[in-house]
C-alpha cells in the first residue's frame, strides 16, 4: 500500500519541484535593470554623438466617469499639441548638456515607431558609431477623481536607456519616471473635463510633467552606479 502510494506521489512531487526550479531559474534570469557605470559616465562627452530618440507615444487612454463620456482620445491628443514622449526627451536632453557639459546631444526631431526595439540593429544603418539615448511613454491616462467625476487625474510613466550603436552593449536601462496617478504630486495633475480639450491647462500640465520627468531621469542618470 505505502508503495503505491509513493508511486502516485512521485510524479505530483517530481512536477512541483519543476515547477518551484522553473520560478528560481527565470527570477535569477529576470532583468534588474542596467545602472549607468561611473565610468561609462565619464567616457559620454569622447562620443561621436549621442543621438536622443523618441517612440511616438499612443493616444492616451480615456477612462469614463459619472454619466457623461468622456472626450475621445483623439480630442485630446489633438488639444495636448506634443507628443509627450518628444517633450520629455528635448527637456531631458537639455538638463544633461547642462548638468553634465555634454556637447554630443543630437536630438531627433521625428518619432520611432512602436514597438520599441529590443536591440540598437535598427540604429545601425542611419547612426552607424556613437550612443543612442531612447525614451517612450508607457502610459498615458486620464482617470476621473471617485469622489469628483467631473475631474481627470493625467498619468504619465516612461522609460529610458542608453546603448552603444555599433555593438548593442545597453549602458543604462534604470531610467523611469512617473507623474501623476499616487505620486504626491497629483494635485498639480489635475484637470476638469472641459480642461481635456480646452488645450490650455492641458499643455500646462504636459509641460509640469516634462521638467519633473526630466529631474526624474536625470537623478537616476546621474546616480552613482552604486546607488541603490
Amino acid at each position: 500500500m505505502s508503495e503505491t502510494k509513493s508511486a502516485a506521489l512521485a510524479p505530483v512531487t517530481a512536477g512541483a519541484f519543476a515547477i518551484i526550479l522553473c520560478l528560481i531559474l527565470c527570477s535569477a534570469c529576470a532583468p534588474q535593470g542596467i545602472r549607468l557605470s561611473d565610468s561609462e559616465r565619464a567616457k559620454l562627452n569622447a562620443q561621436p554623438a549621442i543621438y536622443v530618440l523618441h517612440y511616438q507615444t499612443p493616444a492616451p487612454e480615456i477612462l469614463a466617469g459619472g454619466k457623461n463620456p468622456p472626450p475621445s482620445a483623439a480630442e485630446v491628443r489633438k488639444h495636448a499639441a506634443a507628443d509627450p514622449a518628444a517633450l520629455i526627451a528635448q527637456s531631458f536632453s537639455r538638463l544633461l548638456g547642462k548638468k553634465e557639459k555634454l556637447k554630443n546631444l543630437h536630438v531627433e526631431a521625428h518619432h520611432l515607431p512602436l514597438p520599441v526595439a529590443a536591440d540598437t540593429h535598427p540604429f545601425h544603418e542611419p547612426y552607424r558609431h556613437g550612443l543612442v539615448l531612447e525614451l517612450w511613454v508607457e502610459e498615458w491616462s486620464f482617470s476621473p477623481l471617485p469622489a469628483d467625476t467631473k475631474t481627470y487625474l493625467m498619468t504619465l510613466n516612461l522609460r529610458s536607456r542608453l546603448a552603444r550603436v555599433d555593438d548593442g552593449r545597453v549602458l543604462w536601462s534604470t531610467g523611469s519616471c512617473s507623474v501623476g496617478g499616487s505620486t504626491a504630486n497629483n494635485r498639480d495633475m489635475r484637470l476638469t473635463r472641459t480642461e481635456l480639450t480646452s488645450g490650455t491647462r492641458l499643455r500646462k500640465l504636459l509641460a509640469t510633467a516634462r521638467d519633473e520627468c526630466a529631474r526624474q531621469l536625470y537623478r537616476d542618470f546621474s546616480a552613482s552606479e552604486n546607488w541603490k
